[in-house]
């Protein structure tokens, strides 16, 4: 008995459909293309199914999102903008590791490269440096 009196509540309960506008479809799809969170990230946390943010990103590159505007290929710059400035920040962090290597490097070949005079080789044939 009290089964079906739940069965009956959740029948009558329906769920609200959400919409999402053109907006805010967008800047997902601009996080996601500029690698600020992943699909799944963002669709965990706004409760978004991650086939929905696909889709829109589909939508978003053939410029469904910029219908107002006279050049549809808007969209597709905007993706590749964010993209460039995604491996840009990627190449500035290489460059920066790259020059930190190098300065080790520098450091330590200068170390290897010390001068043997006549009063410090008897130090390093005894192993002291």
């Amino acid at each position: 008995m009290r089964l079906k009196n739940i069965r009956e509540k959740r029948s009558y309960q329906m769920k609200v459909r959400r919409t999402f506008n053109d907006e805010f479809k967008a800047k997902i799809v601009e996080m996601v293309a500029a690698g600020a969170a992943s699909q799944a990230e963002l669709s965990r946390k706004y409760g978004i199914s991650p086939v929905m943010i696909g889709r829109w990103k589909r939508e978003y590159s053939s410029g469904k999102f910029f219908e107002n505007t006279n050049n549809f290929d808007i969209a597709g710059l905007k993706i590749r903008i964010s993209e460039l400035e995604r491996l840009v920040g990627e190449l500035l962090f290489e460059n920066k590791m790259l020059k930190k290597a190098k300065e080790l490097d520098t450091i330590q070949k200068k170390d290897d490269l010390s001068i043997i005079t006549s009063s410090n080789a008897r130090q390093l044939k005894d192993g002291v440096r």
